[in-house]
């Protein structure tokens, strides 16, 4: 029994200790206590092939601070739009509201 509870103890602390550090835990919502910087201005370079887009980079929250995630290129699925993230103010602090293929 004393095995089992200090198994279930060791992973209910790795899940304060990464839902704290501002890394999702099982869908939770990464909030910021503060609004995140002005983005960063990225030179996109050539696309890898004709059909690829720009994503455009974005700040992520990470162990407490903002970290800035460089853009990148893909290349959508037919008839898919690309929907920037967004960082969303609420009453709990800045919510970032992940970017997404629509159709």
């Amino acid at each position: 029994m004393m095995p089992r509870l200090l198994r279930l103890l060791g992973l209910l602390g790795v899940m304060l200790a990464v839902s704290v550090g501002g890394i999702p835990a099982w869908g939770q919502d990464v909030i910021a206590p503060e609004a995140p910087p002005p983005p960063q201005v990225e030179p996109p370079g050539p696309p890898p092939n004709p059909g690829a887009i720009w994503i455009a980079g974005h700040w992520t929250w990470t162990s407490g601070r903002f970290v800035w995630q460089a853009g990148r290129w893909e290349t959508p699925q037919r008839g898919a739009v690309w929907v920037p993230g967004r960082w969303k103010k609420t009453a709990a602090g800045w919510v970032w509201e992940p970017g997404r293929w629509r159709r």
